[in-house]
């Protein structure tokens, strides 16, 4: 019984290749997302984990008011290496381009534990300063630049003796504020009074794996400090794969109820054209269920290809992704292939892509067989809707084409979302470029380099599946209103009548999805804004001109994606088209 329902599930299946190739790709970039969002982060485990060890650095950092809290660290049972107390002191970094709040760390040369890793340039001397590599890269200043560090109303003006990174320090600005190193001395000038200056204490213990008990036990000791373990560490170094996830997680979503859509469409018109074959199917002893799993082991076959695939790319694009996090680290972000994000990736696409075909095939095959083989076709009920619109306040061409189009209210709520949800994201888009550009002149941005690029890429392999789903439902409404096609000529319509008919119906639905689509995409961006800086205080939206453009270029897109499938058609002879079955 399974190879006779393999065998029906792909019988024609050249007649269905754009059907297919549209789920393969739409599929395929649900799963490229969602294994992006799971890789992204992975990628950089790799390079933190040598910069760690060229640090040698700390499973536990602990930071406390005093040198003698400092010291009293390191003697806790379970540290086996400890470094001495390192003095910090807050202070502010001028430039010529910009004055922005740092962390001095004092610096001897001689620590054992959680050293600076050079990069560039010398180790802190005792006139000069080290900068760590990404805010030296952020604010564009090389080493040999002279710049000037203030604390209070004291100051000094100190040359870059080099650059460095450390293991527990994210990439600025994501991370304020920046980081730096000096000597003692140097600090002293600074800030003389002493007692203003905090400490941190760098250990390693017998057991890395009991971090966080150690750290809790010192903060119950030490309640004005704070610690910070080697897993808290890495998580702040990688801290911007957090933006990414957020972003890539939220277009794999919006890819998964796209996908619902155009195979709930697809399958539900393919459904519908083999009526007859269904009765047929029932006929010889298929039950209900069996031709519903006909359909659905189709998609679940593209399903699997499509996650293949996009494991594929999601590999490749993940490195690139996480670039930005190896300005603090040793080495770039590295492939690290994980069998268990293929798992993942089909455990969210195949349940979609199935659902879509069950669901959009289940009133197909529940139909009797005398019904299915005496009607053949299914025709379209005459929805309420579609009967209102019989009345005169509308020109005939438009209200002949939406009778037509909303007749299959299903087939026009799934489209019209996948137009509103396509727009939605280039308003997001939009407004990411808006709030980037609000920025001050020469502040520097902790959006990661590549963020608006993925975006803007996202958002055309988006709006690519849209047009091209709605070239394959005029492709679908052609064939099945042929016969139609050909009475209304038959009627005296001309075929540039009928074509606007079908034109101008599917332009009002876009207009309709693309008005709703704006508030849908703030509503969105809003979201994600909060999620990604706890509020909503300093997004920007795009300007309205810009949104006032999404409902104009909307319907001329779907006009120009289904004008030529349509105009094809009404180039059938009359007697041609009442003759087709």
């Amino acid at each position: 019984m399974t190879a006779m329902l393999l065998k029906l599930a792909f019988a024609g299946i050249r007649s269905r290749l754009l059907a297919s190739t549209l789920t393969v790709t739409i599929a395929g970039a649900a799963a490229a997302t969602i294994v992006l969002a799971l890789e992204v982060r992975s990628t950089g485990v790799d390079p933190w984990q040598r910069t760690f060890a060229a640090a040698n650095g700390a499973h536990v950092l602990g930071f406390v008011p005093s040198r003698a809290d400092a010291a009293a660290i390191a003697r806790l049972p379970g540290v086996s290496e400890r470094a001495d107390p390192v003095p910090l002191v807050r202070a502010t970094l001028v430039t010529p381009r910009s004055t922005d709040p740092i962390q001095l760390a004092g610096s001897t040369g001689t620590s054992r534990v959680n050293r600076p890793v050079p990069t560039a340039g010398t180790a802190p001397g005792r006139r000069g300063i080290v900068l760590e590599r990404s805010l030296a890269e952020a604010l564009g200043v090389p080493v040999g630049a002279r710049v000037v560090v203030r604390a209070g109303d004291r100051s000094a003006r100190l040359p870059v003796l080099g650059t460095a990174i450390s293991p527990g320090q994210a990439r600025y600005p994501r991370s304020i504020p920046g980081l730096a190193w000096a000597s003692d001395n140097v600090l002293a000038r600074i800030e003389p009074d002493r007692s203003r200056w905090r400490w941190v204490e760098a250990v390693r213990l017998d057991n890395p794996s009991a971090a966080a008990s150690f750290a809790g036990r010192a903060a119950s000791r030490f309640p004005a400090g704070s610690f910070e373990t080697w897993e808290e560490q890495r998580d702040s170094a990688l801290l911007d794969s957090q933006p990414i996830q957020l972003i890539v997680t939220t277009f794999a979503i919006l890819l998964l109820i796209v996908a619902f859509f155009v195979v709930s469409i697809l399958v539900g018109a393919r459904a519908s054209q083999q009526r007859r074959v269904i009765g047929l199917l029932k006929a010889a002893g298929l039950t209900p269920r069996q031709v519903g799993a006909v359909f659905a082991l189709e998609s679940a076959a593209l399903g699997l290809l499509a996650t293949a695939v996009g494991f594929a790319f999601g590999m490749m694009l993940a490195p690139r992704l996480a670039a930005p996090s190896a300005e603090t680290l040793l080495g770039s972000p590295s492939i690290a292939p994980n069998p268990w994000h293929v798992l993942i990736a089909c455990c969210f696409v195949l349940p979609v892509l199935l659902a879509g075909a069950l669901i959009s095939s289940r009133r197909s095959a529940r139909v009797t067989v005398a019904q299915a083989i005496r009607t053949g076709d299914a025709s379209p009920p005459r929805a309420l809707l579609a009967r209102g619109l019989t009345r005169r306040f509308l020109p005939m061409t438009l209200a002949i084409g939406l009778k037509d189009l909303l007749a299959r209210g299903h087939r026009a709520v799934l489209l019209g979302g996948a137009i509103a949800l396509t727009g939605a994201v280039v308003v997001v888009a939009l407004s990411l470029e808006a709030t980037l550009n609000a920025l001050p002149a020469g502040e520097v941005s902790d959006v990661p380099g590549g963020l608006p690029i993925l975006v803007y890429t996202l958002n055309g392999v988006l709006l690519v599946i849209t047009l091209t789903t709605l070239v394959a439902v005029a492709l679908l409404a052609v064939r099945e209103r042929i016969r139609d096609y050909g009475i209304l000529k038959a009627i005296g319509l001309t075929p540039r009548q009928i074509t606007s008919s079908a034109v101008s119906a599917h332009a009002a639905l876009a207009l309709v999805a693309a008005l709703l689509a704006v508030p849908l995409g703030i509503a969105l961006y809003l979201a994600l804004y909060k999620l990604a800086n706890g509020d909503t205080a300093d997004a920007v939206l795009a300007p309205w001109p810009w949104l006032t453009l999404i409902p104009i270029v909307t319907p001329l897109l779907v006009v120009a994606a289904i004008g030529a499938p349509v105009l094809f058609a009404t180039r059938i002879r009359t007697a041609d088209a009442l003759r087709l079955d």
